[in-house]
């Protein structure tokens, strides 16, 4: 989980596009295309660029670590930190607190893929290495979502 996290901030600081102009390489991070993007843009595409990706990286990390660092511990920790209030945090409801973290998790790739396709619908072989980490970093956060915490066998 930890990892996956890493890889989708490093992933803004890594090229999304590299082109070639006659003998000119350049390359573009997404943190380059944030400080270009005018006020006039207002499709999808410059929605996600402008905020929406910022905001699905904090969420991702913001509602995933709790979970899988341990921090839901006592009833009212899982009460604040997940949101989940029907079920108590026992052994036996932790298949629905992965299921419910992984699927938050899932739900923020599913808008980090839509905002990658938006951005690169006219080619998609234009993707570049930086796009690819944030969906691995997804991807890790899902499963360490899924995983969950490491439970000890202290009593």
């Amino acid at each position: 989980m930890a990892l996956g996290g890493i890889l989708e901030v490093v992933a803004l600081f890594i090229p999304w596009v590299t082109f070639t102009l006659g003998s000119q390489t350049a390359s573009v991070t997404f943190l380059d295309a944030f400080s270009k993007m005018t006020s006039g843009m207002d499709s999808f595409a410059a929605m996600y660029v402008r905020f929406l990706a910022f905001i699905l990286i904090a969420g991702t990390l913001l509602s995933t670590l709790p979970w899988t660092l341990g921090a839901l511990r006592t009833k009212r920790s899982a009460y604040w930190f997940s949101g989940i209030r029907r079920r108590e945090l026992t052994p036996p409801n932790f298949w629905w607190y992965r299921t419910v973290f992984a699927g938050r998790a899932t739900v923020m790739l599913l808008f980090h893929i839509a905002g990658i396709i938006a951005m690169f619908y006219e080619d998609l072989s234009k993707i570049g290495l930086g796009a690819y980490l944030l969906l691995l970093g997804g991807v890790l956060v899902i499963v360490g979502a899924a995983i969950g915490p490491k439970l000890t066998a202290a009593r």
